[in-house]
């Protein structure tokens, strides 16, 4: 069979927003391949379900993603108008819980502002101002992003598939990757045997799902890496980022007694005490269908998809630990604060009450019983460097006939329609695109490619 022009390892959002845009720009055959039978099933489903606005993001340190943010907030408006999809503005909190706390509200509307959000959209509120909104709420003041919005990313996200198809991009799911080999001007990627070919044709969406390929390998011309929890593991099959590994965390929440949901009406996020580390301080999350969940946690696990318990064996999680590049995790473990913080961490999977104990310090008035069942657990991979440091910024690696993307964690949902834009654009100006036909007309919907690239190059006015 002829190669693939493009292959899209990766189902999640941004592999998704990445064949969009590759399907509505150029001719040619352009696949995605997803180990799971519909697109969105991990990290991309399992999250907070926020359009994050870029305020607590450093505008220097962390601007990609700050750009992103800014102007995919108003794709992901005009598209979920467009096609329907859930959409509930309930603003956010971001309360000080110390009043140590309160210099860093002040530093984050500083960066809101400098990434390009309005002054009507940000307000610094004062202990008296949270109460009188939030009367459960307690704090020493917070900082209210008007605009945060609860969606739904795992309907973005099967919507944009469908875009993606109907612009000429194949989805073939259930294809796991178990290896994959340069051969000459392409690459070989060996798919994992999963007991014989099938064919799934959902009558409701457009995708053909290919489930097991035998031993035939799947060819392409040149392979983008959008695979998540799995990035780095591919991109070192292809012998790129061996300086970097990866560590996997679990965030569990909660569900609230719908009875309680009035202890508050909009998100609820505390001031990090720990920003270098990938610990969250617990959350207040009001769900797109009007749920109430409090977490999370940032539990060690062993892989991208322990959704729960610890480890299947415990030579998975030594192997996590102590596997290749083996230094970089020696100096993040010999880091005493990583090693209190996760034995903490695994306490409060271990027991409700803990978790509970933990939202009571910005809402006193949550009792234990309130949490009437587990809710949305997802895993974060965290990228880790030489130096044993947790790296914020996605990272982008140039392979032999391919394209690595990992470390693209919060808010990569939020941005991902406008990062991918970028990211196509960086691949053709590389001329790693030259082998595809530019189509004629390139309109994607009424976003606008060049202005939304435009637009990460240049820092906010």
């Amino acid at each position: 069979m002829e190669p693939w022009d493009v292959t899209i390892v990766g189902g999640g959002v941004l592999g998704t927003s990445v064949a969009y845009w590759l399907a509505n720009r150029y001719e040619g055959r352009i696949a995605v391949l997803e180990k799971e039978v519909d697109v969105a099933a991990h990290t991309s489903r399992r999250n907070t379900g926020v359009v994050h606005r870029p305020f607590y993001l450093d505008p220097v340190g962390r601007k990609v993603f700050a750009r992103c943010a800014q102007i995919a907030y108003g794709m992901w408006k005009e598209y979920a108008a467009s096609r329907g999809l859930p959409w509930l503005p309930v603003s956010t909190f971001e309360v000080a819980t110390r009043e140590a706390d309160v210099g860093r509200l002040e530093k984050y509307l500083q960066w809101g502002l400098a990434n390009g959000m309005g002054e009507d959209e940000l307000a610094l509120l004062s202990e008296g101002e949270v109460r009188r909104q939030e009367p459960q709420v307690r704090s020493h003041g917070a900082i209210w992003s008007k605009t945060d919005t609860a969606v739904d990313y795992r309907s973005f996200t099967q919507s944009l598939s469908d875009d993606a198809v109907a612009a000429g991009a194949k989805f073939l799911l259930g294809n796991d990757v178990a290896s994959v080999d340069v051969a000459g001007d392409r690459l070989d990627i060996h798919l994992a045997d999963r007991g014989g070919y099938r064919i799934f044709n959902d009558p409701r969406r457009k995708i053909l799902v290919l489930v097991g390929r035998g031993n035939e390998p799947h060819r392409t011309r040149f392979l983008i890496n959008c695979a998540g929890g799995n990035s780095i593991d591919l991109a070192h099959r292809l012998g790129v980022g061996r300086e970097y590994t990866d560590l996997f965390f679990r965030g569990e929440y909660w569900e609230i007694d719908p009875a309680y949901h009035h202890l508050a009406s909009r998100n609820i996020y505390t001031v990090p005490r720990h920003p270098e580390l990938p610990f969250l301080d617990p959350h207040w999350i009001v769900r797109a269908d009007g749920r109430r969940e409090i977490g999370p946690n940032a539990v060690p696990v062993a892989g991208p998809y322990t959704y729960r318990g610890f480890f299947e064996d415990p030579k998975d999680l030594a192997t996590r630990l102590l596997g290749f590049p083996l230094r970089n995790k020696l100096r993040l473990l010999v880091n005493p604060d990583f090693v209190t913080l996760a034995a903490e961490e695994w306490a409060s999977s271990i027991s409700k009450g803990v978790m509970a104990k933990r939202a009571q310090e910005f809402l006193p008035a949550l009792r234990v019983k309130y949490l009437i069942r587990p809710g949305t657990a997802g895993v974060r991979a965290s990228v880790v460097d030489r130096g044993g440091n947790f790296v914020k910024e996605a990272i982008e690696l140039p392979g032999p006939r391919s394209y690595h993307i990992t470390n693209y964690n919060s808010p990569g949902a939020t941005g991902a329609p406008a990062y991918a834009a970028w990211i196509v654009q960086r691949l053709a100006r590389a001329g790693h695109l030259d082998h595809l036909k530019p189509k004629t007309a390139k309109a994607a919907g009424s976003w606008d490619f060049e202005k939304i690239c435009a637009a990460i190059e240049t820092p906010a006015s």
